[in-house]
């Protein structure tokens, strides 16, 4: 078990994000090209304000793959890549280079992994970074699950684009999403798809998890993947479990104690997204 000595200024009772600059930007393999990318405000406090966001997320939609991750850590990792690679003899890293969002300094599931939808099998895998004091990052793959939607006639505009409502239960939570009309495509943000448009926004009945679309671009775009081979199977429920335990007690989770012997943070509560 990995064995911590932590300072009290150090918590925060929140896990800590694992540390930057050790992803290698020019060694990803381009596995596929998108001519439209979406991207995604996670939990914005104000829409117009990216500072608010819990997250930038970014969707990717090519014709053999499609790839959801957060850009303010892809951003984050290239920048502290780049400066490391000029500055070799720096005696210290930065953690930060570019905006993160609320929390930075905290790891959080959403943030830290990247799911990949595999068209010609029917899968997706999620690619699951660790945070700080876990040694070793998961991944597991499953079959692209489906949400039974219920569409509705009610409509509103996201960004310039004509939306119609829709609604499901999904893995126990309900659902409200918001599909294009104009843009024929089968996808959405996270795990979401299955409607006959875009998926521009969509939230949970208490309103925990809101991803909202805030851009879109045109162009020829590389779908790009890191070297995930170092990353352990797991299986999907067996991962939700330990990411639950990081949220709600991390520390005891890492295996941490603290410096001057003190009492660790009790356990906080938490609402994943996947209730089953």
């Amino acid at each position: 078990m990995f064995l911590e000595i932590i300072k009290a200024q150090q918590l925060q009772g929140k896990a800590i994000a694992p540390l930057s600059g050790k992803r290698n930007i020019e060694k990803m393999t381009t596995i596929d090209s998108c001519n439209m990318r979406f991207s995604y405000a996670l939990n914005a406090e104000d829409i117009t304000n990216i500072d608010s966001y819990v997250d930038l997320q970014r969707l990717e939609i090519g014709q053999y793959f499609s790839k959801y991750y957060s850009f303010f850590i892809f951003n984050n990792d290239s920048l502290v890549w780049v400066w490391k690679s000029k500055k070799q003899a720096a005696q210290s890293i930065p953690s930060w280079l570019g905006p993160l969002g609320k929390g930075k300094y905290y790891w959080s599931e959403y943030k830290y992994s990247e799911f990949f939808k595999d068209y010609q099998n029917n899968t997706i895998t999620e690619y699951a970074r660790m945070p700080y004091g876990i040694m070793n990052n998961r991944l597991y793959s499953e079959k692209t699950p489906e949400q039974n939607w219920t569409i509705h006639n009610d409509t509103s505009t996201i960004i310039g684009h004509l939306c119609q409502k829709a609604t499901c239960h999904f893995r126990g939570r309900n659902y409200t999403a918001w599909f294009a009309l104009d843009i024929p495509i089968c996808n959405g943000p996270w795990k979401f798809g299955g409607l006959p448009g875009i998926i521009l926004k969509v939230y949970d009945d208490k309103q925990l998890y809101t991803f909202e679309c805030v851009k879109i671009e045109s162009g020829i775009f590389p779908i790009k993947k890191y070297n995930f081979t170092s990353y352990n199977p797991i299986e999907r429920e067996k991962l939700l479990k330990l990411q639950r335990k990081l949220n709600e007690d991390y520390y005891r989770t890492i295996g941490a104690r603290r410096r001057d012997g003190g009492k660790l943070p009790d356990p906080v509560p938490y609402e994943p997204i996947e209730l089953e």
